[in-house]
């Protein structure tokens, strides 16, 4: 009988998410079949989303349990940049949800060897917050002959869990999603003499100084530069008596920052989580978020500043 327990102690009551490194083809196959097998037995969903290459081994082994998986579904279809790719994975979860008390996940997020996917290592982080009382098991598939080495780093950092040979173990790199997040922000430079900075009360007031900032740079992305940043403008004014808007450009991207006063975020990773579907639901940040294309933040209690950065295409 095998001593191997593909999912540990896992109970099915919270989440679990592991990052699995692989390099050959039968070490995927070891780690990937019994954890589907196990799940099938269960009578859980089980969902696989995947690179051709690993489809292709995984079909060969898995043979007829093959149409009994609830997905078997490419990759490469998934990526429609962090925030939108974040959506729909919300999406088909809260799906799930409810309609199954458990469910598991093998998942290759192969663009994380593009440039522009590298992104999602911020999203496999604050994952591990607003999913954590979702019940699956997610794991997650990286491939080490693909991937370069700051993005391996990236993977051990935001994964709690990792493959010990028999079991899932305890990540000894893992780190808390915040400060996750403020390692991989653009760097927080001094605010350099030249930028335009202006003292407002009313988000009608942010809307003028932004729009004339973006005309000036690049007219294609007013709308972006000015919706992102008066989201920004509300959530301060809640906590402030004013906001400073402040706007300048480096080399290829603008940059828009606005700082508060307040009391400090209570949780930075709010700009990556989707907002609940109630109309009401405050979803400022994740928009703000989403039409930018970098963010950092500077958060303490005596104040919250926040730096978008919009780059020209």
């Amino acid at each position: 009988m095998s001593d191997v327990r593909p999912t540990g102690d896992w109970d099915g009551t919270a989440l679990a998410h592991e990052a699995f490194v692989f390099g050959a083809d039968q070490e995927l196959v070891d780690r990937v079949v019994p954890f589907v097998l196990e799940g099938l037995s269960r009578g859980e969903p089980v969902l696989v989303v995947a690179g051709e290459r690993v489809r292709s081994l995984l079909a060969g082994e898995l043979g007829p349990d093959l149409d009994r998986l609830t997905a078997f579904t490419a990759a490469e279809t998934w990526w429609r940049g962090g925030h939108r790719t974040l959506h729909a994975y919300d999406r088909d979860l809260r799906a799930l949800q409810a309609v199954a008390p458990t469910w598991r996940l093998a998942a290759e997020p192969t663009w994380l060897a593009r440039d522009d996917g590298r992104e999602w290592s911020r999203f496999e982080a604050v994952a591990n917050r607003c999913y954590a009382a979702l019940p699956y098991y997610s794991l997650c598939l990286h491939d080490r002959e693909r991937l370069p080495e700051p993005v391996l780093d990236a993977v051990a950092r935001t994964h709690p869990l990792t493959w010990g040979g028999s079991a899932p173990v305890p990540a000894p790199a893992y780190e808390d999603p915040e400060r996750f997040l403020r390692s991989v922000h653009p760097a927080w430079d001094r605010r350099p003499a030249r930028a335009a900075v202006a003292a407002l009360t009313t988000p009608r007031e942010a809307r003028r100084a932004v729009s004339a900032a973006a005309l000036d740079w690049w007219p294609a992305r007013v709308g972006e530069v000015v919706q992102a940043a008066h989201e920004l403008v509300l959530n301060a004014l809640r906590v402030a008596p004013f906001v400073e808007v402040s706007s300048w450009t480096d080399e290829g991207t603008l940059v828009v920052e606005v700082a508060d006063s307040g009391p400090g975020l209570p949780d930075e990773t709010l700009g990556y989580v989707p907002p609940p579907t109630k109309p009401d639901s405050p979803r400022g940040m994740w928009l703000a978020w989403s039409l930018a294309d970098d963010v950092a933040v500077d958060s303490h209690p005596a104040g919250t500043a926040v730096r978008l950065f919009f780059h020209h295409r």
